[in-house]
């Protein structure tokens, strides 16, 4: 098979924008405390993608394994879009510009931001009648809006992330997170979660691991379980101990 799926334009028309105010000591999140205040801005979104090929005659879409656009069949889609499959903030539309090898997705104003897995579904001449064959696909994220934090708040909470990230990288090996960086990985974890975690690490840095390693392997158990619970496989082992840098 010979093609390449692309993202051929993302754009955004901004809808309105407003101070917000954040208290991060009522609404816990890792990293953060107190009040912050920022500028929200709302916009929808538009990403539309294209599948760049030379020989297939009939292409169609998927969207979270659902079928959206059968390849030779359609349907065309009406304006404004048609809801996305678990994503039902944001609208697909298909074709785009009269092309069934392009797709392109929306975002409402306002929405948070959502990830799906958009991938190509195609067939050839004389296969009216079968399956589709499967071609390339990406993950794909849109939203709604975006906050701008002030930057020495931000810079403050990626190293406090950073320093906790090295933390737990000494009792627990941790494979590659995928397309997050550590910190941003950290960021995507629940609060409750993040301060199971941050307890834990915590008193493993202060007991005596030889006088009680009950409690210190439970306490690795608990971090390992989380992170293998985020990100499947990538929590690989538990160390019997800090790990040389």
């Amino acid at each position: 098979m010979a093609g390449e799926l692309k993202v051929v334009s993302d754009t955004r028309s901004v809808t309105g924008g407003h101070l917000v105010f954040e208290d991060y000591d009522r609404h816990p999140r890792a990293c953060r405390h107190g009040v912050w205040v920022g500028w929200k801005e709302t916009f929808s979104q538009t990403v539309t993608l294209a599948f760049e090929h030379v020989d297939h005659p009939y292409v169609g879409w998927s969207v979270n394994g659902v079928t959206v656009i059968d390849p030779g069949y359609g349907p065309f889609t009406q304006p404004p879009g048609v809801p996305c499959p678990a994503a039902p903030s944001v609208l697909y539309s298909c074709p785009v510009g009269g092309l069934f090898h392009q797709i392109s997705f929306t975002s409402s104003s306002g929405a948070p931001r959502a990830c799906f897995w958009v991938q190509v579904i195609y067939r050839e001449h004389g296969e009216q009648n079968l399956p589709p064959h499967e071609g390339p696909g990406m993950t794909l994220c849109v939203s709604g809006s975006d906050v701008e934090w002030p930057a020495f708040l931000v810079a403050e909470e990626r190293a406090c992330l950073k320093r906790w990230w090295d933390i737990l990288r000494r009792y627990v090996e941790v494979a590659d997170v995928g397309p997050l960086d550590p910190v941003e990985f950290l960021t995507t974890l629940p609060a409750d979660e993040f301060a199971m975690m941050q307890a834990a690490a915590q008193t493993l840095e202060k007991i005596n691991r030889d006088e009680q390693p009950r409690l210190s392997n439970a306490l690795r158990d608990t971090v390992l379980g989380i992170l293998r619970a985020r990100m499947p496989g990538a929590a690989a082992s538990t160390s019997r101990g800090p790990t040389a840098d």
